[in-house]
């Protein structure tokens, strides 16, 4: 209970953004502002592992961690999309939350680099290294991983009928348990990044290449 609100926070900020007031400028606005103020109002960067330790090795297994996730993602959905998407409602849905036109451009930069970044500073960094120093690392992992998909299982509501949209999180559940893996074995945040990264192109490709 002692973080339960930092944990909350940003499916409280998703929420609000995309169920209450349903902007989608809002809601990037809410949930990233969260994801840097808490660490930043904190005076808790210290603890986030930008670290030179292991940094090579960080870097190599969030590459090649980075395109399995790639190929699983893009690959998967090239061929079973059509059991899994439904085109018409999906493209109205994005069309209406403004993925669209040039603004396609911004949305594609926030979700690749900024998202990617700020979520594994908040995740895999700054909640990461509070949660180990009251429970076992492997607790914190998981915690961690819990509250890192539960937002996500908000934004994919009005995506999936049930239940395809539970079972459309559970990858990110498994993402999360190997990124805080990752994270520690490593003790650096730099290969989650490019892992993490490489995960979020394979869900633009999709995008790009079958929806739209």
């Amino acid at each position: 209970m002692k973080y339960f609100l930092y944990l909350m926070g940003p499916t409280i900020m998703i929420l609000i953004g995309l169920q209450g007031i349903k902007n989608i400028p809002i809601t990037f606005l809410l949930f990233y502002s969260w994801l840097l103020a808490v660490p930043l109002f904190k005076k808790e960067i210290y603890l986030i592992g930008f670290t030179r330790n292991n940094l090579w090795k960080s870097i190599g297994l969030g590459l090649s961690s980075g395109l399995l996730f790639y190929l699983f993602i893009f690959g998967g959905l090239f061929w079973l999309h059509q059991y899994f998407i439904d085109l018409e409602h999906l493209q109205v849905l994005l069309e209406n939350w403004g993925f669209f036109g040039k603004g396609i451009i911004g949305l594609t930069f926030i979700l690749i680099v900024i998202n990617p970044i700020l979520e594994e500073v908040y995740w895999r960094g700054f909640m990461h290294q509070r949660l180990k120093k009251e429970m076992k690392t492997i607790h914190a992992i998981w915690i961690t991983s819990f509250f890192y998909t539960l937002y996500h299982f908000l934004s994919v509501i009005p995506m999936f009928q049930w239940p395809l949209n539970v079972i459309a999180v559970l990858p990110v559940f498994a993402a999360g348990i190997f990124w805080g893996y990752l994270r520690e074995k490593t003790g650096s945040i730099y290969g989650t990044i490019v892992s993490h990264m490489l995960g979020d192109f394979g869900i633009l490709c999709v995008y790009w290449f079958i929806v739209k």
